[in-house]
């Protein structure tokens, strides 16, 4: 299988990660949508968010994809390990009738895939790493390392991938601070892949961390089965 297929199923995975930052100490489930849009301005679909945090951070959460006439066409559930880089998490695409996930162990992390309910799951487990990230454990990455990023410090991670069946090196970098916007890329760590292959871009509010904008291939497919790029615009 070529890079830019490959790639093309790395960047999906990232549209997965969609949450704001941790509110007061106190409150215990958080809301909020986003309205992922087309390269012609048209409304691909809808995310719906809800988080559960406890005293220590994040504990759970559930994202839940609709058309644009409000129908469910996907789902993803993950629950959190100590380090919220890290956390179990299965992901399922109603349209494609697709499932993929992670399960942590002590020791390693397991990664699954079917690639239709007839199908055998397929699994493939990896020892665990500090520098790994897991689902949507990349926005809680950035985050936590968002001054640090703002200050010019460049990332080096392994992104666990489900639908491959295997982990990937990307790099994390600021592109660039315009007020209180700060732009950041995801990018595959190899210079010579990267000269072919997609990136995400991502904005984030300094301060409050909040995730305000995405940007790359939706891991969502459309009507005809396609993954295609989108912007998804995150309301607070």
């Amino acid at each position: 299988m070529g890079h830019r297929r490959i790639q093309r199923w790395l960047v999906g995975l990232i549209a997965l990660l969609v949450f704001q930052s941790p509110p007061a100490l106190h409150a215990e489930i958080q809301s909020f949508m986003g309205k992922a849009y087309n390269e012609q301005g048209g409304l691909e679909y809808i995310e719906r968010h809800a988080i559960t945090y406890d005293e220590d951070g994040v504990v759970r959460s559930r994202t839940t994809y609709f058309d644009p006439d409000e129908r469910v066409i996907g789902s993803l559930v993950s629950e959190y390990a100590p380090l919220p880089q890290f956390c179990d998490y299965t992901f399922e695409d109603l349209r494609k009738q697709y499932l993929d996930g992670v399960r942590l162990e002590p020791e390693r992390i397991c990664l699954f895939r079917k690639q239709d309910p007839d199908a055998e799951e397929e699994t493939a487990c990896l020892p665990r790493e500090d520098t790994q990230i897991i689902g949507q454990g990349f926005h809680h990455f950035i985050v936590t390392h968002l001054e640090a990023i703002e200050s010019g410090e460049v990332y080096h991670v392994k992104l666990a991938l489900p639908s491959r069946l295997d982990q990937f090196r990307f790099r994390i970098r600021k592109r660039r601070i315009e007020g209180d916007d700060v732009w950041i890329r995801l990018e595959v760590d190899n210079w010579v892949l990267r000269l072919f292959t997609p990136h995400i871009d991502v904005i984030y509010e300094r301060g409050s961390g909040h995730l305000l904008r995405y940007e790359g291939i939706s891991n969502i497919a459309d009507a005809s089965g396609e993954c295609k790029p989108v912007r998804i615009d995150y309301a607070h």
